[in-house]
C-alpha cells in the first residue's frame, strides 16, 4: 500500500476525551453515535491532562522500534505464557488472502505488568515507561465505558463496569505491533479482516495501514448495503477507538463491532500500538452464536480462529457479522 494518501479515507467522528471527562452531554452522545454508526473513531488527546500519555507514548515507541531491529533468534527467546502476553513472531496467523500473516507483536498483558511477571528485558530496563503508558490506557478506555454504559442506560449489576472488574483477572493487553516493509516476494502480507474480542480497542496508528469495513454513508446502516474497506487517516495527538464483539454482545447488539484489517507499506516499516480492554475472565454473555460463555472461552474460541485461513470466515473470527458481509456488495480499494 503506498504511503500517499487512499482514494477512499474513512469518514469517523472525533470525539474529545477532554469534555468526557466532565461528562458533557453532547460529547457523549456523540460517542454513542459513532458506535452505532461504525464503531471506529477519532479520540482527541490534545489537552494537557493527556499530555503525560502523548510523552510516553513517544518513549515506548522508541524502545519498542529498537526491539524490533534485533534478530528473530533473539526476539524468540522471550518468554511467551500465553496469546496476551509474550511475542508473535511474523506468519503465525493467517495473513490478507490466501497468505500467512506479515506482522510480529510483543505482548503485555495488564495482569502481567502490574505483577512484574515474565516481563522481557526492555520492559524491565523501562518499566515506569511501559507500566504508566499502559495504566493511562487503561484509564482512557475506563472512562470511555463508563461514559457508554451511562448514556445506555446501564445501570446497577447491568452496568457494564460489573464486567470490567479491576479486582479480577482479564486478558487485556498492550501490544506493540511491526508490520515489516511489504516485498511481494514472499507469502506473508498484512493482517487478515477480523473484529476485535474484547471491549474498547485504543490504538495509536501514526502511519497508513489501517482500513475499516464501513458503509458507504449512513443511510447504508439500514440497508446493510454497499459497505467498503475505507482507509483510517493517521492523526497526530489522536487515537483510534473501536468497539470490539463483548461490548456488541453487552450493549444487547446496540453497537457495532466493525470489521478492520491492516497491511503493510510498500517503502517502509509499519509500527503501531493498541491497547485491548477486555472484561474480567470470569464475566458471562451470550455470543455471536447465542451460547452463553465467558470472557476467557470467547477469547480462547477467538485466538484459535486466527491462525488458519480454513476457519477466517467463522462467525466467531467476523464476531457474528458474517451474514452482513454475505448480504452487502463489498467494494474493496486497497
Amino acid at each position: 500500500m503506498p504511503e500517499t494518501t487512499p482514494v477512499v479515507v474513512a469518514s469517523l467522528r472525533t470525539i474529545d476525551f477532554s469534555k468526557l471527562m466532565d461528562r458533557d452531554s453532547l460529547e457523549m452522545n456523540k460517542l454513542i453515535l459513532a458506535c452505532q454508526e461504525v464503531g471506529f473513531f477519532f479520540l482527541n488527546l490534545n489537552s494537557p491532562g493527556c499530555q503525560s500519555l502523548l510523552s510516553n507514548l513517544d518513549n515506548v515507541s522508541q524502545h519498542m522500534k529498537e526491539w524490533f531491529e534485533q534478530d528473530k533468534v533473539a526476539k524468540m527467546k522471550t518468554v511467551t505464557v500465553s496469546n496476551s502476553h509474550g511475542y508473535k513472531p511474523v506468519g503465525h496467523h493467517a495473513g490478507v488472502g490466501k497468505n500467512r500473516d506479515g506482522w510480529e507483536a510483543l505482548k503485555l498483558g495488564r495482569s502481567e505488568l502490574r505483577g512484574r511477571w515474565a516481563l522481557p528485558s526492555v520492559v524491565r530496563e523501562n518499566l515506569s515507561h511501559f507500566s504508566d503508558f499502559q495504566d493511562a490506557c487503561h484509564f482512557v478506555t475506563k472512562l470511555l465505558l463508563d461514559c457508554i454504559s451511562s448514556k445506555l442506560e446501564l445501570r446497577g449489576n447491568y452496568s457494564l463496569q460489573q464486567y470490567h472488574r479491576d479486582d479480577a483477572p482479564s486478558k487485556s493487553s498492550l501490544f506493540f505491533n511491526h508490520y515489516p516493509t511489504l516485498d511481494t516476494a514472499k507469502e506473508e502480507v498484512g493482517q487478515n479482516q477480523h473484529t476485535d474480542l474484547g471491549s474498547l480497542t485504543l490504538l495509536f496508528a501514526p502511519q497508513w495501514g489501517l482500513q475499516v469495513l464501513s458503509p458507504v454513508d449512513f443511510l447504508c446502516l439500514e440497508t446493510g448495503e454497499q459497505m467498503q474497506w475505507q482507509s483510517v487517516e493517521p492523526r497526530a495527538g489522536h487515537a483510534i477507538v473501536n468497539v470490539g464483539d463483548t461490548l456488541r454482545f453487552l450493549s444487547n447488539y446496540r453497537l457495532r463491532s466493525a470489521l478492520h484489517r491492516a497491511l503493510p507499506l510498500e517503502s517502509c516499516d509499519r509500527y503501531s500500538i493498541a491497547y485491548f480492554l477486555r472484561p474480567s475472565d470470569d464475566s458471562e454473555f451470550q455470543d455471536s452464536m447465542g451460547k452463553t460463555t465467558t470472557a476467557v472461552n470467547w477469547y480462547l474460541q477467538k485466538n484459535e480462529t486466527y491462525e488458519s485461513h480454513e476457519k477466517q470466515d467463522e462467525l466467531i473470527l467476523l464476531g457474528g457479522i458474517k451474514e452482513l458481509i454475505h448480504k452487502a456488495p463489498i467494494c474493496v480499494d486497497v
